[in-house]
C-alpha cells in the first residue's frame, strides 16, 4: 500500500505488494515524484525483509503471471524500482505495531515540519568554505564543528548553508539562532532548551521545569537520536553545556558551533572530538561581487563605478556584513558623486550597523582592562613589536595576558615577525567608541590619534585629566614650530 500526500509517501512492503501491478504502478509514480520535485519517500517493511525486496527474493520474490501488465518492460521497471526504494532509508517492524506507528509520526512530522532557516541574499563565496570542511560530516570520529572568526564574518551563514545542504540526511535536525542574547533573556536557557528538545524528539512538546533537569533530558535524547544541531552564537561554555550536557552522543550525529570565543579548552576537557574552522574572509573577486549585487543587483559594477568598487572593497577587507551593509547603503545613491562623498565618510566615521556587530565582541570582554588594552591597541599600536607594546602597557593593563584573550576573541592577531595585526573594521569600531566619548571635542577623549588634534590640544593647552594617551607626529610639531 501506498499513502501520498504532495510532499511526502509512506510505502507499506508486504508480501502482498510484490503481487500486485496496483501497488509496483504506484511506487512507479512515487519514485518519479521523488526525482523530480521535494518528495520525502519512506518505506515500511511488514513483516518482510529489506534485502528479499531488495533483491526480490525470498518471502519477496516475483513470480511473473501470464497478463497483459506482466510484459518483460514492466517487471524490470518494477524490479528496479524495488531496489531503489529498499536502499531507502526506512523502517522496519519489531516488535508491537502501535511502536512503529509512533515513529513512523515522528519521521514524517520531522521531515514536514521543514525546520528550514532563510540563507541571506546573494550568498558569496560559501560553496568555496563549504568543500573546505565537509569531509568533517564524513568524518566519524568527529562530533564537533566549531566556526570561529570576528563579527560580520559569516559564520552564521556558512552554519546555515551547511545545514541546508544536509539536514535531509539526518533523522532530526534543530537550529538554535542567537544563543548568546537569547540566553539572557528571562527563562531564555529553559525555552533554547525546549525548542531543541522539540526538534529532536519529532515535533513533541514538553515542558521544562528548570536548566538542570531540561540537560538531563536532552542529554538522554542526543545518545538515541541521529541528529545535527546547530548552536549558533556560543558565548560562554556554561551555555554550551546547558542546552547538550557533557555526555555521549550518538556516534552518527553532528553537532555545528559558530562563536566569536576560542573554544579549545571549551571543548580539551570534554570526551568531545571536534574540528575548528576559522572564518577565511571573502577575496577581493568575492568581495567585488557581494558588493555590487547588493549595490547594482549584478555580479560586476556598472560602468563608470569600477574604481569607486575597489575603493569599498578595499575599506571592507573581505567582511561580508561590511559589503552587504555598505552595498545596500549605496544603492540607494545611484551617482558617482554620492558614492565618492559616502566613501569619504568612511574615512571618518563607521556605518551603526556594522559597528552593533563587531562591538559585541568588544563588550563580551571579560574585564575592564581588557577593554581598555584593545581600545589602546586599535588607537595606538596597530603594526608595532609585540614585545615593544608589551613593554609600554605592562602591568597596568596585564598586556601578556590580555593581548592572549583578544587573539582567542578574534578581535587581534599577530603577524609571523611579531607585529600586532587588526581588521581594519575591527580598528575603526574601536576608535568610534574612543570618538563617541566626545563628538566635537577631541580634548575630552580618553585618546587622541589624529597627530592634528594632538597638535591642537597641546597648542592650546586644552588638555583634559579625561587623556589617556595621545599620538603626535614630531615632524608635524617640528614643522609648525618653524613657521613661527
Amino acid at each position: 500500500n501506498a499513502i501520498k500526500s504532495s510532499r511526502a509517501s509512506i510505502v507499506v512492503l508486504s508480501r502482498y505488494y510484490a503481487t500486485s501491478t496496483w501497488c509496483l504502478d504506484e511506487l512507479l509514480l512515487i519514485l518519479q515524484q521523488r526525482r523530480d520535485t521535494d518528495h520525502f519517500v519512506l518505506p515500511i517493511f511488514y513483516g518482510v525483509e529489506p534485502t528479499y525486496v531488495r533483491k526480490q527474493t525470498g518471502s519477496f520474490a516475483i513470480n511473473v503471471k501470464p497478463c497483459s501488465r506482466w510484459t518483460d518492460h514492466n517487471v524490470k521497471q518494477w524490479k528496479k524500482a524495488l531496489t531503489e526504494v529498499a536502499d531507502l532509508s526506512g523502517e522496519v517492524l519489531s516488535g508491537p505495531e502501535t511502536r512503529l506507528l509512533k515513529k513512523i509520526v515522528d519521521v514524517i512530522y520531522n521531515k514536514l515540519d521543514g525546520k528550514k532557516v532563510r540563507l541571506p541574499q546573494h550568498v558569496t563565496g560559501m560553496t568555496t568554505r563549504y568543500n573546505e570542511i565537509n569531509s568533517w560530516l564524513d568524518e566519524g570520529s568527529l562530533e564537533f564543528l566549531v566556526i570561529c572568526g570576528m563579527g560580520g564574518s559569516g559564520k552564521t551563514t556558512l552554519a546555515k548553508y551547511i545545514y541546508e545542504s544536509n539536514r535531509k540526511s539526518f533523522e532530526y535536525v534543530s537550529f538554535l539562532e542567537d544563543i548568546g542574547d537569547r540566553s539572557k533573556e528571562s527563562n531564555g536557557l529553559v525555552k533554547l532548551q525546549e525548542q531543541l528538545l522539540k526538534d529532536i524528539s519529532g515535533g513533541k512538546k514538553r515542558k521544562i521545569p528548570g536548566v538542570a533537569r531540561g540537560t538531563c533530558m536532552i542529554e538522554e535524547a542526543l545518545q538515541r537520536k541521529r541528529t545535527l544541531i546547530v548552536l549558533d552564537d556560543i558565548c560562554e561554555r556554561v551555555q554550551l553545556v546547558n542546552l547538550i550536557g557533557e555526555g555521549e552522543i550518538n556516534s552518527q550525529s553532528k553537532i555545528i558551533i559558530t562563536t566569536r570565543e576560542s573554544t579549545d579548552e571549551w571543548l580539551d576537557s570534554s570526551s568531545w572530538r571536534f574540528q575548528r574552522y576559522e572564518m577565511t574572509l571573502l577575496n577581493d573577486d568575492e568581495s567585488s561581487e557581494l558588493l555590487c549585487r547588493h549595490a547594482f543587483g549584478s555580479k560586476k559594477p556598472v560602468a563608470g563605478f569600477e574604481e569607486l568598487v575597489l575603493h569599498a572593497v578595499h575599506y571592507c577587507e573581505g567582511n561580508p556584513l561590511a559589503l552587504e551593509v555598505l552595498g545596500s547603503s549605496m544603492s540607494k545613491n545611484s551617482t558617482i558623486d554620492c558614492w565618492r562623498s559616502q566613501l569619504n565618510l568612511l574615512e571618518r566615521d563607521i556605518h551603526s550597523r556594522i559597528q552593533s556587530v563587531l562591538e559585541k565582541s568588544y563588550m563580551l570582554l571579560p574585564y575592564n582592562s581588557e577593554k581598555e588594552l584593545f581600545l589602546h591597541i586599535a588607537c595606538f599600536f596597530i603594526g608595532m613589536d609585540m614585545d615593544y607594546v608589551v613593554k609600554i602597557l605592562e602591568p597596568e593593563y596585564s598586556a601578556i595576558s590580555g593581548i592572549k584573550t583578544l587573539i582567542n576573541r578574534c578581535l587581534l592577531s599577530i603577524s609571523p615577525n611579531k607585529k600586532l595585526m587588526m581588521h581594519r573594521l575591527l580598528q575603526e569600531m574601536g576608535k568610534n567608541i574612543v570618538r563617541q566619548e566626545s563628538i566635537n571635542f577631541p580634548a575630552k577623549r580618553s585618546r587622541v590619534w589624529l597627530s592634528s588634534e594632538s597638535y591642537q590640544i597641546l597648542k592650546k593647552g586644552k588638555g583634559s585629566k579625561t587623556v589617556e594617551g595621545l599620538a603626535l607626529d614630531m615632524k608635524m610639531f617640528k614643522e609648525n614650530s618653524a613657521l613661527k
